[in-house]
């Protein structure tokens, strides 16, 4: 019988990574923007984002209501927001910009929809208040290596890969490094449990990968 979850990482409490993950600082300020059945996912990364990164913040998409807070960073003129989403399309590729150093004192906003990659699109493509933010993409330099969800491709990235991968561009390699180190807890104790029957794959996590992916991977989706 699957045992009780915790709130921290959302592992059964058994097998909580919690305190092998240590809070790190980043000047990079992000927002999971999570699709209405992440949350339920206990194979969801989003919450080891958060233990590692205290600074954060999750906000849980809706069609016909976005998120007040996030709206009023975006439309802030002291915020700088990007969408991080590949630009497998032409509209999109106009959109496509790389990272580039801080010139500014205005707060950079990364924003990240996280969920199954037709989750995703349809987060975008129904949220006109993401259309004329600037679209960060990028190829990551190593293949994946989550599998706990079904139709794992190499070149796509779950979310805490795609952070992983942010914060090296940001020049941020120990937290970059930490995150890599928690996510491959993550994966080995989600395994753990399921293996001894504390967690079952839903149906829901087949396809999934969070907003990462490579531009070889793109046009198979």
């Amino acid at each position: 019988m699957p045992l009780n979850r915790c709130s921290g990482c959302g592992l059964p409490e058994l097998w909580c990574c919690c305190s092998q993950i240590q809070p790190q600082q980043s000047d990079l300020t992000l927002a999971l923007l999570l699709h209405q059945n992440e949350p339920e996912r206990a194979s969801s990364t989003s919450r080891i984002i958060r233990r590692l990164l205290p600074g954060c913040q999750l906000y849980l998409w809706q069609r016909r209501e976005p998120p007040e807070a996030l709206l009023e960073q975006i439309q802030s003129s002291d915020v700088e927001c990007w969408l991080l989403f590949p630009a497998d399309r032409p509209d999109l590729k106009l959109r496509s910009r790389a990272l580039s150093p801080k010139t500014s004192a205005r707060k950079r906003l990364i924003i990240i929809p996280d969920g199954t990659w037709k989750e995703v699109r349809k987060m975008v493509r129904k949220s006109p208040w993401l259309n004329d933010l600037p679209l960060l993409a990028f190829d990551p330099g190593t293949p994946s290596r989550y599998d706990l969800r079904r139709n794992p491709d190499p070149d796509h990235l779950c979310t805490a890969e795609t952070v992983a991968e942010l914060l090296r561009l940001n020049d941020e390699k120990e937290a970059a490094q930490q995150l890599d180190q928690a996510l491959d807890l993550f994966i080995q104790r989600y395994k753990d449990a399921r293996q001894k029957g504390a967690l079952k794959d839903s149906a829901s996590d087949r396809d999934y990968r969070g907003a990462g992916q490579s531009e070889g991977s793109r046009a198979r989706h």
